[in-house]
């Protein structure tokens, strides 16, 4: 099994620009604790908790108040069929198209490398004329919710 899981960030956004720039993001399979989809509005993205937790201080925080002062790590990725562009999927009706399944999928594999790529399939019901998915970006955050 591979060590890292390698997302390809594929957007238009250079790295002098700043933001959220088209990279590669490596993530070490032992941190992924669980990974779920969503969609709001049309916009796909997928949510990965990572394992372990970080000391928040959030706005309204509360002395000696624990729930409000730590939290974990989360990994969003959001999911466009444009490499250049926001551009959201077409519905996706195919359960193993989700993007989630393309992270299951990497963490399942057995390649020789250290590295397994988390790719993406083809939007809608996976039919030819449908498009091929790339993840526009990918957003590390703490959340004290989790």
């Amino acid at each position: 099994m591979a060590k890292f899981i390698k997302f390809k960030v594929a957007n238009a956004t250079t790295l002098a620009a700043g933001g959220d720039y088209a990279r590669d993001v490596l993530v070490n399979v032992d941190d992924i604790e669980n990974v779920a989809d969503a969609v709001a509005a049309g916009v796909y993205t997928t949510i990965v908790t990572l394992k372990g937790i970080v000391g928040l201080a959030p706005a309204g925080y509360i002395a000696g108040d624990l729930a409000s002062t730590i939290g974990g790590r989360i990994l969003t990725l959001t999911v466009s069929t444009s490499p250049t562009a926001a551009a959201n999927p077409t519905a996706i009706t195919v359960a193993q198209n989700m993007p989630s399944q393309s992270i299951v999928r990497a963490l399942t594999a057995n390649p020789g490398g250290v590295a397994a790529s988390a790719q993406l399939s083809k939007d809608g019901a996976g039919l030819a004329a449908n498009n091929q998915m790339y993840w526009s970006s990918a957003v590390f955050s703490s959340d004290n919710t989790l």
